[in-house]
């Protein structure tokens, strides 16, 4: 252990065990299937006042809860060194994370609206090689973070004067959010269905109230026979379907303006940062070194509205959250070159993630008349087969299964383009909406040529570029070419002395 400062460990702000009992909310909610599912089955299986045992297993909950937080805020020290932050945490499992300063890469800082009545931010590090933020200090004072955040600048680059880096804060940003974006951020996020995910439980346990409301009668009154009880009843249906929809497009909505309020991002030299937040404000920010690749993707409502969601990716496992990637919310088509020539700077010249772009070259027509033989022709057949001894010459309604098919598998094959560079390829694909992406050759950390017995025959092939960040394919290319883009990718790994993390 260091002894380079001479200091103590140190405790940071009793509101730390806010952040904890946060971290406990969210580990609950993550794994509610199987740490609330149980207490559920208990309440609603003993017997007595059901209205009783749920505020006693609320209030149990409640206090496993603070009593949770508290001990792990008494658990925590940390200690700044010449060389790394300590830090040390754990009740029952014990840890120690020593964080060398040259390893970070980022500072990401979040601050609620407890923590900015006091001054306080919880600081998160992203290190080198970790594909999630590896360690926290929350609740500490603003003046430790911004000390911390000028110290790694300075471990990345020569010490620049406090001018300069007040240069840097007042740049002006790549680009910002207003408060129609947070309306169009909201209506184009799937956040809604978490909704939908917590009234399941809760819908499916009151089951037995309704049956109570059915035996009183309350449905035999809509249903009565008469035309008006009926109409009122569809009506008073559809009304509430209505709200209920109206209620969730509305809380989209508002979380939209929670998280993302304010947006701005800025390019910090060799990092880009984004702050946003209407009562947590969250400042994040990611290492140019850690993006494995830069993706720019579109949903129905985001095509509507004509904008692009970007996500810069990094390293990530098969269960990590997608949380863990850099996530622009909102951006215009004429912003993504600008974006992209922010994270890959001269290195890769040629990216541009706008999906209209003319770079872009088409796959073989074979793609088309592959997937619309697999998935349309081959299946109308086996199924028109087995109905036409039962329904006769109405088997050729079957047949219209392959106008459908054909003309989803146009669209497919009309949106996948792909451009090689002498640095990078960039991909698009797409149905509703696009979705292009952008990776340097040195990142990839492997890369395949395969052939289905078709493609053999007509001299083609599939690439899959493996990154740390996940598998990009481009299909139905001509074999030749994708042979030499596999030896020339091969060839850049091996001959860049730059880290891939």
């Amino acid at each position: 252990m260091s002894r380079a400062d001479g200091k103590r460990w140190q405790r940071t702000s009793p509101l730390a065990a806010i952040f904890y009992i946060g971290r406990i909310v969210q580990a609950l909610a993550k794994n509610a299937a199987q740490s609330l599912v149980p207490l559920a089955v208990v309440i609603f299986s003993l017997e007595g006042n059901l209205f009783m045992r749920i505020i006693l297993a609320v209030a149990f909950l409640a206090a496993v809860i603070v009593t949770g937080s508290i001990l792990q805020y008494l658990f925590f020290r940390y200690r700044i060194t010449d060389q790394s932050i300590l830090i040390r945490e754990g009740v029952l499992k014990k840890k120690q994370l020593d964080i060398k300063f040259d390893r970070i890469q980022a500072i990401n800082t979040q601050q609620n609206i407890l923590f900015r009545y006091f001054g306080l931010v919880t600081v998160t590090f992203d290190t080198a090689g970790s594909s999630k933020q590896e360690g926290n200090l929350p609740a500490v004072k603003m003046a430790l973070a911004d000390s911390l955040k000028t110290r790694i600048r300075r471990e990345r680059r020569i010490p620049a004067s406090d001018e300069n880096d007040n240069e840097v804060d007042e740049q002006q940003p790549l680009l910002s959010l207003d408060k129609k974006d947070m309306i169009r951020i909201g209506l184009s996020s799937n956040r809604a269905l978490i909704f939908l995910v917590l009234l399941g439980p809760i819908l499916e346990n009151i089951d037995d109230r309704i049956e109570s409301l059915i035996d009183r009668g309350v449905l035999d009154f809509i249903t009565n026979g008469d035309d008006i009880s009926i109409t009122l009843g569809a009506t008073l249906i559809a009304l509430a379907s209505i709200a209920f929809l109206l209620f969730l497009t509305l809380a989209s909505i508002l979380g939209a303006f929670l998280r993302y309020h304010r947006f701005t991002l800025i390019q910090d030299e060799d990092t880009l940062r984004s702050t946003g937040g209407l009562l947590t404000r969250h400042e994040h920010s990611i290492n140019f070194a850690k993006v494995q690749s830069l993706e720019a993707r579109q949903n129905l409502m985001l095509r509507w509205f004509g904008r692009f969601r970007v996500r810069a990716k990094q390293t990530s496992s098969r269960g990590e959250e997608r949380g863990k990637h850099f996530i622009v919310p909102l951006c215009q088509p004429d912003e993504l070159p600008r974006l992209a020539e922010s994270v890959f700077s001269n290195e890769f010249p040629e990216a541009d993630l706008q999906p209209e772009s003319s770079a872009f070259q088409p796959i073989s027509i074979r793609y088309f008349r592959s997937r619309l033989l697999i998935f349309g022709v081959y299946p109308a057949l086996v199924v028109g087969a087995g109905l036409l001894p039962f329904i006769g010459v109405y088997v050729l309604l079957v047949l219209l299964w392959i106008l459908v098919v054909a003309a989803c598998a146009w669209v497919v094959y009309r949106k996948r383009g792909y451009f090689v560079g002498a640095s990078g390829v960039l991909l698009r694909r797409g149905f509703v909406g696009y979705r292009t992406n952008a990776f340097l050759h040195r990142k990839v950390q492997r890369i395949s040529v395969t052939q289905t017995p078709s493609q053999q025959r007509k001299g083609l092939a599939t690439v899959r570029f493996f990154l740390a960040s996940g598998t990009l394919k481009l299909p139905y290319v001509d074999h030749a070419m994708a042979k030499q883009l596999r030896d020339y990718v091969l060839y850049r790994v091996e001959s860049s002395r730059l880290a891939w993390h």
